[in-house]
């Protein structure tokens, strides 16, 4: 089940950098403006988390603490991207002083 779920999840990242690329050169941009790598870091993210999600479900222990922890498991992953994504928005201290 864990490598089906690994399968779609790769698939669809594929057609997803491709449709990206695809409408990047219909509108005229260059596909390295559409494809960022925090673009790309994203879609690794979603299928390294879909497969992680899918091992956790299938593991054998009660359904009402998988919820709980797959609950707490994803409070935590939205706080650190929250977190390391305000530190990159916030400016560098030390170019400030030159």
């Amino acid at each position: 089940m864990l490598g089906l779920v690994a399968t779609i999840a790769l698939f669809i990242l594929i057609v997803w950098l491709g449709y990206l690329a695809s409408t990047a050169r219909k509108t005229g941009k260059e596909i390295r403006e559409v494809l960022k790598p925090h673009i790309i870091m994203y879609g690794l993210s979603c299928v390294s988390g879909v497969c992680a999600f899918a091992f956790f479900l299938s593991m054998d222990i009660y359904k009402p603490f998988k919820i709980m922890v797959s609950i707490v498991l994803g409070l935590i992953l939205i706080f650190i991207a929250s977190l390391t994504q305000r530190r990159e928005k916030q400016p560098n201290r030390l170019d400030e002083k030159g």
